[in-house]
């Protein structure tokens, strides 16, 4: 029997452009407050507030909502985001690269 090439094991995959505005599209579908947001490196921010960066490394930033909500509301964007972009990321280990620095804006039809 022959092992795969290293190439084909996530064939099964989409491209990862791809992939993330799948993941992008349900965010902003199951937030529908939710205007955009940013991911900056977390090295931007104090020591203080590091802890709050996903995989040690980036972290969410400039949350956009309209209209204005609640503080629990905003937490639950929050998490919706952050748990999207973790499950991005431990799907595809490269897409630290593609979230650092990147803006997402909800697209209007």
């Amino acid at each position: 029997m022959k092992l795969p090439e290293l190439g084909s094991l996530n064939a099964d995959l989409p491209p990862l452009e791809d992939d993330l505005a799948a993941r992008l599209e349900v965010i902003f579908e199951r937030c529908p407050q939710l205007a955009g947001f940013t991911v900056q490196d977390s090295s931007v921010l104090p020591a203080e507030f590091r802890t709050a960066a996903l995989e040690r490394e980036l972290v969410v930033t400039d949350i956009g909502v309209y209209p204005s909500i609640g503080t629990e509301q905003r937490e639950r964007i929050y998490n919706e985001i952050a748990v999207a972009l973790l499950d991005f990321m431990f799907a595809r280990p490269t897409a630290k690269d593609v979230l650092r620095g990147r803006t997402f804006v909800r697209t209007l039809h």
